[in-house]
């Protein structure tokens, strides 16, 4: 079975041999993606489940065509750095947590970065992390505060959130 950590990982691959290779995003999806598109539909269907497969396209079509947007967000976030400083499987990985926060209601904030900093550890350098840690918190409590994230489903109230409110109250 194949967990969503892997497919962020494929999606992660794809995205870099897009962007190095200069190949146009629907044939990079044919080569690296497409036949692990099928074996996620076929799960989906036997378990009876949704959301992989969605996860698998749209993570990978939205972040790259949103990727100059996605930019300006991190560079929004970064002081003192410039974007080609920033590696490119760190900026990778800060477009797909953003499309993620942004565009997947289902999956809660605390998880989407918790995954993408995963990911920095087994894919880019030792500070990764950390860095991208604090682009992706700053840019969620932003994206709160102008109520971007809209988040739905069993298990995604933030219950420290509402305890802190009562206690203002």
């Amino acid at each position: 079975m194949i967990t969503r950590r892997q497919i962020r990982a494929k999606v992660m691959q794809a995205v870099y041999a897009c962007n190095t290779s200069g190949q146009k995003p629907e044939a990079v999806f044919n080569l690296l993606l497409k036949d692990l598109q099928d074996e996620v539909e076929e799960l989906e269907k036997k378990k009876k489940l949704s959301g992989d497969t969605k996860l698998l396209v749209s993570l990978y079509y939205d972040s790259m065509s949103n990727a100059l947007r996605y930019d300006e967000h991190i560079k929004s976030k970064a002081e003192n750095w410039e974007l080609d400083r920033i590696a490119r499987i760190d900026r990778i990985l800060m477009h797909m947590a953003i499309c993620e926060m942004l565009n997947f209601e289902e999956i809660p904030v605390k998880v989407t970065i918790n995954e993408y900093l995963e990911l920095a550890k087994t894919y880019s350098t030792p500070k990764s992390s950390k860095f991208i840690n604090g682009i992706l918190d700053s840019l969620y409590i932003d994206f709160k505060e102008k109520g971007l994230i809209t988040k739905r489903g069993r298990g995604l109230i933030n219950h420290s959130t509402e305890k802190d409110a009562e206690k203002t109250a």
